[in-house]
């Protein structure tokens, strides 16, 4: 009876023996082994590699694939090395990958090279079951180091961890469910994972006339795993994703040239690569990320929310923060009565106590626009500019709102007027009343107005709601 797993880690130990005088693994020796693990099916090859990690030989087989010893006669080239984790990628599964990555970590810069390759290959041809148990596995190795290499006349610092990246590339290129899947894997460890996936190299350049120094960055990875958040469906995963992308995010935008020290290099197009990923996440569900962005306590302050109003700001997107707005007045399709939609209670999870959660979320959204509006510039007239742009943008949404309480054409207040024209009420008297504070305009913007009595188109709860934590938003948030 035939055995394939059994020989293919007979005939792999045989050509990895270097017992005797000058026996050292010849290139020819090192495909027999490549080509013995590609040419086993996928349930074979995935136990082959799990024999070959119990015995030891797993690392061998490393060793020899980025041997670059004249004596050993050279490993495999760039593109053989990459066609044999795409082989690999495709048939094994994630706790084999993640055993043939740490097999690799003794090469060179912490095997940096290898291991991101591998982190790629699966990205690409692995399955989605396999991606997210590589991210399970790979989580104990992933943390915040740097890899630093020398040239003549130059050094240079790549502030990227192997593990981190190779999660990171993985993460990006899941979808749906399994991106839920994998960032639960990832847990804790994600801002690691974010933080190589935005690639900063710090170059160091001697010369003459003294050393000089540059930074620069590639959000590509970070702006993928933006993606696979916004593509979950869990509203709280999302906000905790996009706390953890304002964070870094933080770090990019407060780096900055220094005369004679630092040039920093691409940081405006790198701060609109990843605001473009935050944008996507609440994008994806604004109603629902707000709203847990409003009563997480991690970000309850509105700090992290308004460093991203701030950055929108600064990239001249006022538009877009205005839809947002107006998605928080009459729900993400426009479909929503506001004056019901605000009104709308939940019970607060664990009690039996109630909370207007969607006017709480607008009252959040207002006070971090208007603290980022304020942080970005003093200039009164600026900020009134500003202003103007997000409210003209949030009426565009609420002017979608078919009618009254959706296609039934309900009548709301005993037929005096929809919900729908008294937010527009309130959205025009706030763009037409242009000698008033910014927060005052964006304030009086917000609820809805009855057109009639002038007054408020919302009782006492809703307005609570609303202004308890806009106050709150405006006294803590630091962006």
């Amino acid at each position: 009876m035939t055995d394939p797993v059994g020989d293919a880690v007979n005939t792999i130990h045989d050509k990895l023996d270097t017992s005797g005088w000058f026996n050292t693994v010849s290139n020819d020796e090192t495909h027999d082994v490549v080509n013995t693990l590609t040419a086993l099916p996928a349930d074979q090859a995935d136990q082959v590699v799990d024999r070959l990690a119990q015995s030891g030989d797993l690392d061998r087989v490393a060793h020899e694939v980025m041997d670059g010893d004249w004596f050993g006669n050279g490993g495999l080239s760039g593109d053989e090395r990459r066609a044999f984790f795409a082989d690999m990628a495709g048939k094994l599964d994630g706790d084999s990958l993640a055993a043939l990555s740490d097999a690799f970590t003794g090469a060179d810069n912490g095997g940096f090279d290898p291991v991101t390759e591998l982190g790629q290959a699966v990205a690409t041809h692995g399955s989605s079951q396999a991606k997210v148990d590589y991210i399970a596995a790979m989580k104990g190795g992933v943390d915040d180091a740097t890899q630093t290499h020398y040239g003549l006349g130059y050094s240079s610092s790549q502030m990227q961890d192997a593990e981190a990246t190779a999660v990171g590339d993985v993460l990006g290129s899941l979808r749906g469910s399994y991106a839920q899947l994998g960032f639960e894997a990832i847990g804790d460890k994600l801002p690691d994972v974010l933080t190589s996936a935005t690639d900063g190299q710090l170059m160091t350049i001697a010369s003459q006339a003294g050393a000089s120094n540059s930074i620069s960055w590639n959000a590509d990875s970070f702006e993928a795993i933006m993606g696979a958040a916004a593509s979950t469906y869990d509203p709280d995963l999302k906000a905790q994703v996009f706390d953890a992308g304002v964070q870094t995010l933080r770090a990019v935008r407060d780096t900055d040239s220094v005369l004679g020290g630092l040039t920093v290099v691409g940081k405006d197009e790198t701060l609109r690569q990843m605001t473009d990923g935050l944008t996507a996440i609440i994008d994806s569900d604004t109603t629902g990320v707000m709203r847990e962005l409003t009563y997480n306590q991690q970000t309850m302050d509105g700090s992290s929310f308004a460093a991203y109003a701030k950055e929108m700001l600064n990239q001249g997107r006022e538009q877009e923060l205005g839809q947002q707005m107006g998605r928080l007045q009459v729900g993400n399709y426009a479909t929503e009565n506001p004056v019901d939609y605000l009104n709308q209670v939940e019970t607060v999870a664990g009690t039996d106590q109630e909370r207007r959660a969607n006017a709480g979320a607008l009252g959040y959204f207002v006070g971090g626009v208007y603290a980022a509006t304020t942080a970005r510039s003093a200039d009164v007239a600026e900020q009134r500019e500003t202003v103007t742009a997000i409210l003209k943008s949030a009426l565009t949404v609420v002017d979608k709102v078919a009618s009254l309480g959706g296609p039934t054409g309900r009548v709301v207040a005993g037929g005096a007027a929809v919900g729908k024209e008294w937010m527009q009420i309130a959205v025009k008297n706030a763009i037409a009343d242009e000698g008033a504070a910014a927060g005052i305009r964006l304030e009086r913007g917000a609820l809805p107005v009855n057109g009639q009595t002038g007054e408020l188109g919302v009782g006492d709860a809703v307005a609570s709601a609303f202004e308890d934590r806009l106050a709150s938003v405006t006294r803590t948030a630091q962006p």
